[in-house]
């Protein structure tokens, strides 16, 4: 299968390089010169995942409709609110593509909807039709983790069951297993949502409030990602799989989360400007919570997480006083 990565951060060289290493053709795409030369010279990216020995078929070019010249396949790996602005110029080539498989986990910038939502727009297609070719890669992937052949699981969703097995078997090899998925909406939000949580996490960790208070809040955070991603058209038993429970697992307590790591820092007195501006990282769960909290006051759900941390990240809120915030609140049944 020939494929196209659009994006060359941790996670599509990552990506790019297990597909060459499964046989595949790939051509990556990078913004950065010098990860383009750093590829194609010396099979290493010298901003992201800069240990990996890249497989020496991996091509890297800064021409990105050049990357799609003969693919059958697209993968986005771009920080969600520039999915748009970065594929709608090529749209006559993307529609001619078996496949488009996202593994972004974020919403778009203002208009908040998920990215297979965005790319169905985009390319005018109905979504769920027989023409949605639109699929999403989801899961526990810590990307350092999965460049270092450390064995792990994703999910695949796609409306067509085809597409989503040809997927399967392309990603699928002794280390990344991966598993299909027929709710795309809820991988997809899974996915994003848990980001959210995730600096939170970091943000427990970061005040050292213990073992009991990261368990009741990694507990609440997974009971206020059902009612959102429900609420949003997700299945709950796809909150409680790889793409949901997995995914807040693995980036609730990694050192290797950016998101964990922003609440790490914001804990020990960083600000989010400060912490966004030193790292080539993109942290989708900032936008992700802003987004959530819309979607909350639109539905009239509680979140009482998600807006806790938004006033962190927006109102200048000491992250202290924010978990003072949860543990006052008025006491309820647990189910509430």
């Amino acid at each position: 299968m020939k494929f196209a990565v659009i994006g060359a951060g941790s996670w599509g060289t990552t990506l790019a390089n297990l597909l060459c290493d499964n046989g595949h053709q790939v051509r990556l795409w990078a913004r950065e010169a010098e990860v383009v030369s750093g590829i194609n010279t010396t099979h290493r990216n010298p901003f992201f995942v800069s240990h990996l020995e890249l497989n020496p078929n991996l091509e890297c070019t800064q021409d990105l409709p050049e990357t799609l010249v003969g693919a059958e396949i697209a993968l986005l790996s771009i920080p969600s609110g520039f999915v748009r602005s970065a594929i709608e110029p090529y749209k006559p080539q993307l529609k001619a593509l078996k496949g488009i498989v996202n593994v972004a986990k974020g919403f778009e910038r203002g208009s908040g909807r998920r990215i297979s939502q965005v790319l169905c727009d985009i390319l005018n297609i109905d979504a769920d039709s027989e023409n949605d070719n639109i699929a999403c890669l989801s899961g526990p992937n810590l990307a350092d983790e999965v460049a270092q052949k450390k064995l792990g699981a994703s999910v695949i969703a796609a409306p067509s069951q085809e597409l989503s097995q040809t997927l399967q078997e392309c990603f699928s090899n002794s280390y990344f297993r991966v598993y299909r998925h027929n709710d795309r909406t809820g991988v997809e939000l899974g996915g994003t949502l848990k980001n959210i949580f995730a600096i939170g996490a970091g943000i427990v960790d970061g005040l050292e409030l213990g073992d009991n208070a990261k368990a009741a809040y990694l507990t609440r955070s997974l009971h206020e990602l059902v009612r959102l991603g429900t609420a949003l058209g997700g299945d709950t038993q796809t909150f409680y799989g790889l793409a949901g429970l997995g995914d807040l697992m693995a980036t609730t307590s990694s050192p290797l989360s950016r998101n964990h790591r922003l609440g790490m820092a914001l804990a020990k007195g960083d600000n989010l400007k400060n912490f966004t501006g030193s790292t080539k990282m993109v942290v989708e769960g900032v936008e992700a919570a802003k987004v959530a909290s819309e979607w909350g006051k639109k539905l009239t759900l509680q979140l009482p997480i998600t807006e806790e941390l938004c006033r962190v990240f927006f109102e200048n809120c000491p992250p202290a006083v924010a978990a003072a915030n949860l543990m006052g609140r008025s006491l309820k049944a647990e189910t509430d």
